[in-house]
């Protein structure tokens, strides 16, 4: 029989899981909602989503999970041990010790970048998941990002910047006309309340969703540029602190993908290249327009003992698009 391999990308807003040969052959695909334990619904709320689209991709193959070759899991909010230890525990008795791993959801894209799996990647989506593997160790940072970070963080900031400038704190922003209506709100002040009130429905993912009006200013409003900026010089300051802590030598490699920076024009993706060149920093930046399942599809392949190739990844790519 032909050796399958199968990954979860699980994050804030979707899920997907898929089955696919070593030769990239797709065999099984499904979607569902959030997979994040740390999500409003709770953890057995995103366990239920991850097992069942488990389920839904087998099923879809007629195989049982002891057909597995290797299965690779890249789920937000495995960021502690605890974490990785509740996912054990839910994946344990489909699939055999040692036949399964379970990352953050950060290290998703690595193999889009170097298909050997070392260097940084960093996912812009909802928020920003970063991780990096190299010779010393491999690492996603998780709670020790301490600023606002991907659309949630932009938006935030944004908010941010207009509740300022109505203070008379800050200079004044085209965000002040544009934000309120998106909220539902007439003024900034009921635009306050609006999200800050008890009650209120303005989770993270919520927020996320505002982030392409906000950058849609950025060339015609020198605060949203700013906004973009500090964002910039914050990823990158991240990526330098992932490359030293994993031991990786110039030129890093950087992969970038993720809703938020979908083309390779994207904004927030052009500002942080500007960014890096500014600061003379010696990195391989590379833009990524493979799907999130891909990065993890390619981590089973490889830790279930075949090789992954550009081959693979591109038919991989071209299916999950």
């Amino acid at each position: 029989m032909t050796d399958l391999f199968l990954a979860v990308d699980a994050g804030n807003t979707k899920t997907w899981a898929g089955l696919t040969t070593a030769d990239g052959d797709l065999v099984g695909l499904a979607r569902g909602g959030v997979g994040d334990i740390y999500a409003p619904a709770g953890p057995e709320a995103a366990k239920a989503v991850v097992l069942g689209l488990v389920g839904d991709v087998l099923d879809s193959a007629g195989i049982g999970p002891s057909q597995v070759r290797h299965a690779a899991f890249r789920l937000a909010g495995v960021d502690w041990p605890v974490d990785e230890q509740f996912w054990n525990a839910a994946l344990g008795g489909l699939f055999d010790k040692g036949a399964f791993s379970i990352k953050n959801d950060g290290f998703a894209l690595i193999r889009c970048g170097r298909l050997d799996g070392q260097g940084v990647s960093v996912v812009l989506g909802t928020g920003a998941a970063l991780a990096g593997r190299g010779p010393l160790r491999e690492w996603a940072l998780s709670w020790w990002l301490q600023h606002p970070l991907g659309g949630a963080g932009l938006v935030s900031e944004a908010l941010r910047a207009v509740y300022l400038s109505q203070l008379g704190m800050a200079e004044s922003t085209k965000l002040t006309a544009v934000l309120p209506p998106l909220f539902g709100a007439s003024t900034p002040e009921e635009m306050l309340e609006t999200t800050t009130a008890r009650g209120n429905a303005f989770t993270f993912a919520a927020l996320a969703a505002y982030a392409p009006s906000v950058l849609e200013l950025i060339d015609d409003d020198p605060v949203v540029a700013e906004l973009v900026d500090t964002q910039t010089e914050r990823l990158a300051d991240y990526i330098l602190s992932l490359a030293r802590a994993c031991g990786l030598a110039d030129p890093v490699t950087v992969v970038v993908g993720g809703g938020l920076v979908r083309e390779q024009d994207a904004p927030l993706f052009a500002a942080l290249r500007r960014t890096c060149e500014r600061r003379g920093l010696d990195l391989d930046l590379q833009h990524t327009h493979d799907p999130a399942l891909v990065g993890p599809l390619l981590d089973a392949i490889a830790e279930g003992g075949a090789i992954p190739t550009e081959v693979v990844r591109s038919r991989l790519t071209q299916k999950l698009k």
